[in-house]
């Protein structure tokens, strides 16, 4: 079973002379198909988190392991490998291409992969699961927020990857298409086994996922 696991993180950040501590022992274990939730005040540290624990950002002391492999060990290509096939990524902006269709968008990590075989069934399985089979050709323009959100959910699972990490993911929406992403995103988690971890402040999205946490000054607590 896949495993990601905090050990002790902390994450300080210097400006000129002054040192601002952002993250300070921070653990958390993660296992293949749990649901995590973690709330906090706006600047308590929720994407600086994310971003350390999906290799985009490097931690100030402490380890991230992955399936018993200490990450501090990897290199940089080791760990753009890991975020291509092991890692989902869903943000509050959709962050999808303008120039693709909906189709090419999804495509895209497939193909960064170099994953061809099947690849059309995939892209159009997927597309039916998010209820945008009609909407498949077009352009982002052409589309509302929720439904941009919904093909970057879809994105972030082509690669059937095993965590996806979601920084506020309905922060942008009405309530109706928050409701939509939230059933969404815990119904294919759930059909494929993929472990997500949900910065946020909708109580909603909260208090429906399995483990809830609260950030501060004082650390990662469980809720």
């Amino acid at each position: 079973m896949s495993k990601l696991i905090a050990n002790n993180i902390s994450k300080n950040f210097v400006i000129e002379d002054y040192e601002i501590k952002v993250l300070k022992d921070i653990n958390l274990d993660i296992n293949k198909g749990e649901t995590i939730a973690i709330t906090g005040a706006s600047g308590s540290g929720k994407s600086t988190l994310l971003q350390i624990l999906a290799l985009l950002d490097k931690q100030t002391s402490g380890s991230i392991h992955l399936n018993k492999i200490n990450t501090d060990t990897l290199s940089s290509k080791d760990k753009a490998s890991i975020r291509l096939n092991n890692f989902g990524f869903v943000y509050q902006h959709h962050h999808l291409l303008e120039d693709l269709t909906v189709y090419e968008n999804i495509m895209l990590p497939l193909q960064l992969r170099g994953d061809i075989s099947n690849s059309n069934t995939k892209v159009i399985e997927l597309v039916d699961s998010i209820g945008l089979s009609n909407r498949v050709n077009h352009l982002p323009w052409k589309l509302s927020g929720g439904e941009k959100q919904r093909v970057a959910v879809a994105r972030a699972m082509i690669n059937k990857p095993d965590f996806i990490f979601l920084d506020e993911p309905t922060g942008n929406l009405d309530k109706k298409n928050a409701e939509n992403i939230q059933e969404l995103v815990i119904n294919l988690c759930h059909e494929n086994d993929v472990a997500i971890v949900v910065a946020t402040h909708d109580n909603d999205f909260v208090n429906i996922l399995d483990r809830k946490y609260i950030l501060d000054k004082r650390g990662l607590m469980q809720l």
